[in-house]
């Protein structure tokens, strides 16, 4: 599912439905090769980096193995 209202962009998965009508969403986890693309030759300070490493951390890997 896609949402496009400021402050809510972004793609997600449906975990629930519930009997009102009301959903339960989770954002769709971010390609590895994406972020790397978006952030390659950045420089990120203290608690950047610890946000970089997080937003990594949650991301799908679709890189071939060995492409490092």
């Amino acid at each position: 599912m896609r949402i496009d209202e400021p402050g809510l962009a972004g793609s997600y998965e449906v975990v629930e439905r519930h009997a009102d009508g009301s959903l339960l969403l989770r954002p769709e986890p971010e390609l590895l090769s994406d972020v790397l693309r978006e952030t390659e030759g950045a420089v990120f300070r203290d608690e950047e980096f610890v946000a970089h490493l997080q937003r990594v951390a949650a991301t799908r890997d679709d890189l071939p193995p060995g492409s490092d």
